[in-house]
Order: structure tokens, then C-alpha cells, then sequence
């Protein structure tokens, strides 16, 4: 799990969401599965098990109160315990994601090149060097310009560009084009 610092949770709310805000379901069902760079457990079978004693627990101890042991709200209770700390496990590997899952460097390489940090062939050459050596073997923040920009969308980042004059047409579509977006239209193009 975490040292003794805790659970970064800023951190885990970047990681696991998408720059829309909504979650980033492929990195939270990697962390339930466990990551292959450490011996973490599969915790989906335990948490599909706390999920169901959650919600039938009550429901089984208020039809069978003499075989079950518990009231019903114990045995909600319970079940709301164990969901609570698989939350912090999963976040405890969600909060190690930055350094270690290459979607995390990527995206942050992806930002980075949006903001003009890095250009085209640096952005591809350390896209390549993760793509090839995993994600240790490049350090994502090194480059000039805003340090922020890990944090933001990098379509939202460039179109805040375009939008200030600091690259014209031609430079922003190619760019969206780098990015794998799809260019739009003049008529759909931000104001």
C-alpha cells in the first residue's frame, strides 16, 4: 500500500477521472485487478462479495434474523466497511499511477505538447521511449513552458492557445491532428 505519508487524494482524483470529470474506468478497474509492476491482489472478487453483502446482507438478516447473527443494520454495516477500505486500497494504487502507468506519462506528454512545451519530435521520440522502455525512462515534465498542464486537457490547453492568437490555423489543426482529435470545422472551431 502507501508509506506513512498517506493517500495523496488530489492525486488519485487526477488519475481516476477523465479531463471531462467523469471516471476514468479503465484505471480504476486496473487498480481492483491489480497492476503487473507489483505483487498487488485481484480485488474484484472481493469486491463484487462486499458489494452483494452490502445491499442483500440487511435483506437476508431482516428475513432470517436467527441465522444470520446480526441485525440489519449490522450487516449493511459490515458491508459498507470492507467497501470502504477497498476505496482506499484502489486509491492507494491509484495514487502510485503517476509514476508508474504509461496512459498517466502519455497523457502528461499529450498536455505538455499541447501547450507548446514540446515539440512535435520530442513529443514523439518520449512517446516512443514509453511506448518501448515503460514509463520510468521518461521524466514527462521536462520541456519549457507552464508546469501546470499535466493537470488539463490538452485539447482544452490548445484551443485556449488558438483562442489567445498564440498559434494560428494552420498550427492548431495540426497539433489536434498530433493529438489524435478530430479537426474541426471552421463553422464548429471555438470562438
Amino acid at each position: 500500500m502507501s508509506d506513512d505519508s498517506g493517500t495523496d487524494w488530489q492525486r488519485v482524483g487526477r488519475v481516476a477521472t477523465e479531463p471531462d470529470g467523469s471516471v476514468h474506468w479503465g484505471r480504476v478497474r486496473s487498480a481492483v485487478r491489480g497492476r503487473g509492476s507489483r505483487d498487488d491482489p485481484d480485488l474484484t472478487p472481493l469486491a463484487l462479495l462486499a458489494t452483494a453483502w452490502t445491499v442483500l446482507g440487511p435483506v437476508l438478516a431482516a428475513v432470517f434474523p436467527g441465522h444470520v447473527g446480526l441485525a440489519p443494520w449490522q450487516a449493511g454495516g459490515l458491508g459498507v466497511v470492507v467497501l470502504l477500505g477497498l476505496v482506499a486500497a484502489v486509491a492507494d494504487r491509484l495514487d502510485e499511477y503517476d509514476v508508474t502507468d504509461d496512459d498517466v506519462v502519455i497523457e502528461e506528454l499529450r498536455a505538455r505538447y499541447a501547450a507548446g512545451a514540446l515539440s512535435l519530435e520530442e513529443f514523439e521520440r518520449r512517446v516512443e521511449r514509453v511506448v518501448e522502455d515503460g514509463p520510468e525512462a521518461v521524466d514527462p515534465s521536462i520541456g519549457d513552458g507552464d508546469s501546470d498542464t499535466a493537470d488539463r486537457d490538452p485539447v482544452a490547453i490548445l484551443r485556449e492557445r488558438y483562442a489567445r492568437g498564440e498559434i494560428g490555423d494552420d498550427e492548431y489543426r495540426r497539433r489536434l491532428d498530433v493529438l489524435g482529435e478530430d479537426v474541426p470545422d471552421r463553422a464548429s472551431e471555438p470562438s
